[in-house]
């Protein structure tokens, strides 16, 4: 069944991709349609059907697993067919750095020291996809605002800023996602130069966000600068203020409903300080919430809960002397 709806969608692509004046009319249209460009996105009736949560509202996060790799290729596939659309890129762009999150790097997270050579390849795979994806989002930036890329690879945070004052709140996804994108990937591997590169330009983008939307995406971007500002040594630009009064915002905006905002906590701020007590009140407080609180975000929560869960059977590993 699996092989058939992948012959399935090969075929619609193969169609959409045919050399013809009409279909390519046709063809703009569906791609204007699934991937908006960022100025002609308007903002969701909370009401109104939302078909992405067939995705985003599924418990079974292994059924996901089987056709996201399909929906990645199809825009991938569209954007290569219309190289120019933004809205294709910044698209593709978010699909890679999910994929990588949540289906390459979040398995091999729950692999042991004994599998080091797996867990490796499994990151370095993982880095890639972000890698691709940032790119992506960051070419589509460049096509609105000529020069940001370059701008965003200097170490010039003057040259940065500039740029960033281009921006318009329709914007923020884009700066969202490729800081996103690029500091997943320097975590991975802080050694990598081309992501040391770009990681001031990343914590610029991403506090650009909470400047044009604080509250964007229930809090999502303050909650990747606290992981930031709590880990990063202050050569990089860390900061242990900072990382508590971005997670303060962050568990504000998501309305107690959230559970990777607590392992946050207890991984970025209990650990280092090893508070053992602290660790495990939000690990609780991640377990606890209750799924059906935010029926259209079901799967995040799964995945969340779940790495919540393997963190309290393997606490030893992480607040020594238990």
């Amino acid at each position: 069944m699996k092989n058939k709806i992948i012959f399935m969608l090969l075929l619609l692509v193969s169609l959409i991709f045919s050399s013809c004046s009409i279909k390519k009319m046709a063809y703009n249209s569906a791609a204007n349609a699934l991937a908006p460009l960022p100025e002609k996105k308007v903002k969701p009736d909370t009401d109104a059907p939302n078909p992405v949560a067939a995705l985003t509202g599924e418990e079974d996060a292994e059924l996901v697993g089987e056709v996201f790799p399909i929906i990645l290729k199809l825009y991938e596939g569209m954007h290569i067919a219309n190289p120019s659309h933004r809205g294709l890129a910044i698209m593709t762009g978010e699909l890679y750095i999910m994929y990588s999150n949540v289906f390459v790097e979040g398995p091999a997270n729950y692999l042991s020291d004994d599998e080091y050579d797996k867990k490796d390849k499994a990151f370095l795979r993982a880095k890639k996809f972000y890698k691709r994806g940032y790119n992506k989002i960051l070419s589509a930036l460049n096509t609105a605002y000529p020069g940001f890329t370059e701008a965003v690879n200097s170490d010039n945070a003057e040259n940065i800023e500039k740029m960033l004052k281009k921006c318009k709140p329709y914007d923020t996804e884009a700066l969202h996602w490729a800081g996103a994108g690029i500091l997943a990937a320097f975590s991975l591997d802080p050694l990598d130069i081309q992501s040391l590169q770009v990681l001031q330009g990343a914590v610029l983008m991403l506090e650009k966000v909470c400047s044009l939307d604080p509250a964007y995406s229930g809090g999502a971007t303050w909650e990747i600068l606290a992981k930031f500002y709590a880990s990063a040594p202050e050569s990089l630009g860390g900061n242990i203020e900072r990382a508590e009064k971005a997670y303060k915002k962050a568990l504000e905006l998501s309305e107690g409903k959230n559970p990777s905002i607590y392992v946050t906590y207890a991984l970025s701020f209990c650990v280092p300080k090893q508070d053992s007590k602290g660790f495990d009140e939000a690990i609780e407080k991640a377990m606890a919430i209750n799924p059906e609180s935010d029926p259209n975000n079901k799967l995040v929560i799964g995945i969340s809960q779940k790495y919540a869960g393997w963190l309290k059977e393997n606490k030893d590993m992480f607040i020594l002397g238990e």
